[in-house]
């Protein structure tokens, strides 16, 4: 196994991923595309991949001194591109109206934010730090206004469980975007907050239950609870085939937003710093579920659509498909969501990078390797690159996540990737 400096391969997938970069290739994220819209994309999942985007270049921002200027350049793209977002009566994604709830995207954009604030903000020029201050605050007071609303489906079923087949738990509503929004928050009021302490936020309570509730009643652990996979949920009212399956996607955004809302719970003043939380030791037990999966797979691959609550992550088998058929599931909404979830699952486990466990990465870095969710371009010992960079380069889902693990480990002082062998 060959290590290689996550600052260096980090600027390899700048150059490679970005216009403003020496080697840009629009096909491996579309970089370019997406901030136009040329690329097609719905709105919402636009402002995700630009979130995603923020995240990476400014984490990268002080710790890439030779292009510094570019990735500012590039900031300032990105942010121009989030707020001419629209929605479809023509209000601004970013200022007035971000879609919250099950998408997960308002608070993806908001650590993009936040982390622009705590490591560029003083670089830019007044008119600069006004929009990113204002964009800022604006998404933060939209999630703290949804958080407990009445009207927000997903904190009416805060306390709503639903005990399914095998064993398997899930939540009567979608986790990882309320996770992620509340997530947001928690890196928000930590680098941002006028209050003394965590405890001090009026809303303190519910980003509490919020992270809590994840493991104490969603979950599925194993007899030792260390190992933890949530059932990718939805509300009762909808008669969807999701509710029984663990997804490699869905875990790790879940794992991720816990790992940012811990920052809520226990306030460190950056986003560099871990909180002593048990939100962080909650997210490493979606880890250790994943690393289980890796041993139990001849492939090593974590499965976008997996077998319920069986702690070794396996492909969804006929038999299954049938027996849940039987619960009162139609083959087609379980069909249609597998077609949809087959490839560069392994690899989306790199957004866990922010609960900071090296030891995982290195088995992720082997696992994506093993799995083939990679291009290595020609000649490999001339390409040189790590795993991750050459798993972004499969395309624009997976060079986002990809961005996303950048900046957890950025930001969090992992200091070496490897190539996987």
């Amino acid at each position: 196994m060959t290590t290689k400096l996550t600052s260096d391969e980090a600027i390899r997938f700048f150059n490679e991923h970005f216009p403003e970069g020496c080697s840009y290739n629009e096909n491996y994220s579309q970089v370019a595309a997406i901030r136009s819209g040329s690329n097609g994309q719905e709105v919402n999942l636009r402002f995700q991949r630009l979130g995603n985007q923020l995240q990476f270049l400014a984490s990268l921002y002080d710790k890439a001194p030779a292009i510094k200027e570019q990735v500012k350049i590039a900031i300032l793209a990105t942010l121009t591109a989030m707020e001419e977002l629209q929605n479809a009566s023509g209000e601004s994604l970013l200022f007035s109206n971000a879609t919250l709830g099950g998408s997960p995207s308002g608070g993806i954009v908001l650590a993009g934010l936040v982390i622009a604030y705590e490591h560029v903000y003083n670089d830019l020029d007044t008119i600069d730090q006004n929009r990113l201050l204002h964009a800022t605050e604006s998404l933060a007071n939209q999630i703290a206004s949804w958080m407990d609303s009445t009207a927000n489906p997903s904190f009416n079923a805060l306390e709503d469980t639903v005990d399914c087949w095998r064993n398997q738990k899930f939540a009567n509503f979608a986790v990882n975007g309320p996770i992620l929004h509340v997530g947001g928050l928690g890196l928000y009021l930590d680098v941002l907050s006028s209050h003394a302490s965590a405890t001090d936020y009026p809303k303190y309570d519910v980003l509490y239950k919020y992270g809590t509730y994840v493991m104490d009643r969603w979950s599925t652990l194993d007899p030792s609870e260390t190992m933890a996979s949530l059932a990718i949920g939805g509300l009762v009212t909808i008669n969807s085939g999701r509710k029984f399956f663990p997804s490699s996607g869905y875990n790790a955004y879940v794992g991720m937003g816990l790992a940012w809302l811990a920052h809520g719970i226990a306030y460190t003043g950056s986003t560099g710093v871990i909180p002593d939380c048990r939100l962080i030791n909650d997210s490493h037990k979606i880890n250790n579920f994943y690393r289980n999966t890796f041993d139990s797979q001849p492939d090593m691959k974590a499965y976008e659509i997996s077998e319920p609550a069986d702690f070794t992550g396996e492909q969804l088998k006929e038999e299954t498909i049938l027996a849940v058929v039987e619960q009162g599931y139609t083959r087609t909404e379980i069909d249609q969501l597998r077609s949809a979830h087959l490839d560069s699952s392994t690899g989306y486990l790199y957004t866990l990078s922010w609960n900071a466990d090296a030891a995982f990465l290195i088995a992720l870095d082997k696992a994506v390797r093993t799995s083939g969710e990679t291009v290595f371009l020609a000649n490999e010992v001339n390409d040189g690159s790590s795993v991750i960079v050459a798993y972004a380069r499969v395309g624009e889902a997976a060079a986002h996540r990809a961005m996303a693990g950048f900046a957890g480990m950025l930001q969090r002082g992992i200091l070496t990737v490897t190539d996987g062998k």
